[in-house]
């Protein structure tokens, strides 16, 4: 248990994550509140030959943290559950993002955490080196897991093992463009260079992005063959592919394709008023974009560099499972019988249907609705150049060492050829402090 918390310490260091921000205090763990279940008699048949209705009464406990737009539609969910599951009550608890991750994590140390929550996929990497969620195996078999892409659970895999199912697939970042101003996007990237400077006049911006974020780098990156994590999760920058990265950023902005400054703010401005014809951002954006500027939002991938798809990250929202439901039969029936539902063919499609979120199941994903929404269809193509974002620990420590030298080369401050090696002796210094190198 020292260990645990000493290493739980060392992660919200890292993370930059102060307990003082998740005002709430321990009592207001649901968790905690569950009553006792009784154990199933050893001599009662195997929990799936059972059907639920006919089982004891049992409360589940659910954390997440999604926006509220979207609370009334996952309370309708479970309410549909419970229906058809009445001996299951699930108890929702919303919490903002980084709040969520610190109270599970300071839940689970004291025994008092909730059954299961839904979560980005980089909780998985604190959450297993903790040891405080159950592997999806433990859980659900192959033919369960084989519903879904396999790109959709790579990005809740840390050491080559899973941890989170998800119920949807994407937050991935795609070429977004105003039909009023380009008609057809650029499939190359040195076209996208040539157009946007010949669009660029008076208020209309060619083509902007939030230069100084890694997020938006990474697909950058990619594309010259780097990766931020190698295949033992450990942080790789000083190479030629991340200076050569940094050096095409930079020329962006030193031969005028970009503004001279532009983060997310200035990026979703400029689209939203109809001044951009071109920017790079996220699914996530497309309903606001839709609104603003209606039929004339265009997606499309980001285009090729040097003959070489923009790689960037694509994770989804997974359902993770805490490690004391493997100690309860029931319990553990219970929940994945809940995860099984949330993740179902049939709720994704709703997820599809209300909140244009594209599924992680492969039959959902043939949905016509997909296909005859060009919107839907160009954000799907472009999950197919898309990589899963590593969700080691080892993650944060990349991101924090990439920013200020990603920063420094785009102010003209360092070089690409200084920048990395800076890079790369700043993320194997943090990894140090997390006790995980091999």
């Amino acid at each position: 248990m020292k260990t645990k918390i000493s290493l739980l310490i060392s992660l919200l260091v890292i993370a930059s994550m102060a307990l003082t921000a998740c005002g709430a205090s321990a009592t207001e763990a649901p968790a905690a509140e569950v009553p006792a279940v009784e154990e199933p008699a050893v001599e009662e048949p195997a929990a799936t030959e059972a059907p639920m209705d006919e089982a004891e009464p049992i409360t589940i406990t659910f954390w997440e943290q999604e926006g509220e737009d979207v609370d009334v539609f996952i309370d309708g969910l479970i309410a549909d559950f419970q229906a058809a599951n009445p001996n299951i009550t699930v108890e929702r608890t919303h919490y903002e993002n980084e709040a969520l991750r610190d109270q599970f994590q300071t839940a689970s140390l004291a025994e008092a955490a909730p059954d299961v929550v839904r979560v980005p996929n980089d909780f998985a990497g604190p959450f297993s080196t903790l040891e405080i969620i159950a592997p999806v195996d433990a859980l659900f078999d192959e033919a369960f897991l084989g519903q879904f892409f396999p790109g959709s659970l790579d990005p809740a895999k840390v050491a080559g093992t899973l941890w989170g199912v998800p119920d949807n697939y994407g937050n991935h970042l795609m070429l977004i463009y105003n039909k009023s101003l380009i008609a057809e996007p650029p499939a190359t990237f040195e076209e996208l260079i040539t157009v946007s400077k010949e669009l660029t006049t008076g208020d209309v911006q060619g083509f902007a992005y939030n230069l100084n974020e890694p997020f938006w780098g990474a697909g950058f990156y990619g594309a010259f063959g780097g990766w931020p994590l190698d295949e033992n999760d450990q942080p790789q920058f000083d190479n030629q592919a991340f200076v050569d990265y940094l050096t095409f950023v930079a020329s962006l902005k030193t031969d005028g394709v970009v503004p001279a400054e532009c983060d997310y703010a200035c990026a979703d401005t400029l689209m939203k008023e109809g001044k951009a014809a071109m920017i790079i951002n996220g699914d996530w954006s497309l309903g606001d974009y839709t609104t603003a500027i209606g039929d004339n939002l265009g997606v499309a991938p980001v285009p090729t560099i040097n003959g070489q798809p923009y790689t960037e990250m694509t994770a989804g929202k997974y359902f993770m499972v805490s490690n004391a439901v493997l100690d309860d039969a029931a319990r553990q029936e219970a929940v994945t019988a809940f995860i099984t539902y949330m993740t179902s063919a049939d709720i994704q499609k709703k997820w599809l249907d209300e909140f244009k979120r594209l599924p992680s199941n492969v039959e959902i994903a043939k949905d016509p609705s997909i296909a005859s929404d060009p919107i839907l269809a160009g954000s799907m193509a472009d999950l197919a150049v898309g990589r899963g974002q590593p969700a080691a620990p080892e993650m944060r420590c990349a991101w924090d060492a990439w920013r200020p030298n990603l920063e420094g080369v785009m102010a003209g401050t360092v070089t690409p050829a200084d920048a990395a090696p800076a890079a790369q002796e700043a993320a194997d210094a943090c990894v140090a402090t997390l006790g995980t190198t091999p």
